[in-house]
């Protein structure tokens, strides 16, 4: 009987008490070398119809290292996720991000530091 009422908890399990935000940084973790700063992240807001662009893009750009994206539940999720994932020192917006289109979709991929970059500086130093 106990495990029949465990699988009903199971089954009943409710997918949006997982938080986006802890997903994202759990992964952005898991592919970061803190000690080597020669990559920042990249994120950025798209819709449904973009998103499978937006990864062709940057799947054919041989620099662009670990893409993957995840579906939020509101447009207004989505931005409050990427705000507070841009205050880190590492994660800059994307040039590809689009808040036009008010899509539910983030994505996050890891680049090359450009050596020219404004931020450069401040990694290094």
């Amino acid at each position: 009987m106990k495990t029949t009422q465990l699988s009903s908890s199971i089954l009943n399990y409710n997918l949006s008490q997982d938080k986006v935000l802890d997903k994202i940084k759990a992964w952005i973790d898991s592919n970061s070398m803190f000690q080597d700063h020669r990559f920042i992240w990249r994120i950025g807001v798209t819709n449904a119809e973009s998103i499978f662009a937006v990864e062709g893009q940057l799947r054919a750009d041989y620099q662009c290292k670990h893409f993957k994206y995840w579906r939020t539940d509101s447009f207004n999720e989505s931005v409050k996720t990427i705000s507070k994932l841009t205050k880190y020192h590492f994660v800059f917006k994307s040039p590809l991000h689009n808040y036009i289109g008010k899509g539910q979709y983030i994505f996050v991929y890891k680049m090359p530091t450009p050596y020219k970059h404004h931020f450069y500086h401040t990694q290094h130093y």
